[in-house]
């Protein structure tokens, strides 16, 4: 009972992190998610603090992400898995520009928010290590993610939706998104 429990609370939550870490690759995320999830089993009673037991689960994941070579489905293929999680066209490229460690990285830090200590777990590194490695990652992905809002017409709206602002507006949406309000123009 506790392990299913256990699958049910991290199952969901682990899968769209491997997700996005491979992105969009199902297959690889699924056997990272699984094989994590598996490797848990003996240490449940030691993984009953959520926060933990979740990075603990990423920091299982992870290797097995970013030794799983290429990815398994077409470009397009993972766009569309990773626009069901809600992943824009600018912020895939954005994730595509990064290395899987540092997708972890950004993903741990800046999309679950996980407590600087727990993205340490999950990064299996020191807290200074930890820090310019997610700051590394932040850059990419802003950089990156900003390019292809730049290369994209503004477009006229459709009913329903506000007016698109002008490319310093969207830009500056998109590094407070990816920095989740640590980021300030002014």
């Amino acid at each position: 009972m506790l392990q299913a429990a256990f699958r049910d609370l991290h199952g969901p939550r682990l899968h769209g992190f491997c997700l996005l870490v491979a992105l969009g690759d199902r297959p690889a995320a699924a056997a990272a998610a699984a094989r994590a999830m598996a490797e848990a089993t003996p240490h449940l009673a030691e993984l009953r603090h959520p926060e933990r037991a979740a990075a603990w689960l990423r920091s299982s994941a992870v290797p097995r992400i970013i030794g799983s070579g290429r990815r398994g489905d077409q470009e397009a293929q993972r766009r569309e898995t990773l626009r069901a999680l809600g992943v824009t066209d600018a912020a895939f490229d954005g994730l595509d520009a990064l290395d899987p460690r540092e997708r972890a990285a950004f993903v741990a830090a800046g999309i679950e928010r996980l407590d600087p200590i727990d993205v340490e777990t999950v990064l299996r590194m020191g807290a200074a290590d930890a820090r310019r490695l997610v700051g590394r990652a932040r850059r990419r992905y802003l950089a990156a993610a900003a390019a292809r809002i730049v290369r994209e017409p503004l477009t006229e709206p459709t009913v329903g939706e506000a007016p698109p602002g002008g490319l310093t507006e969207r830009v500056e949406m998109l590094a407070e998104q990816a920095l989740g309000g640590a980021w300030s123009p002014r």
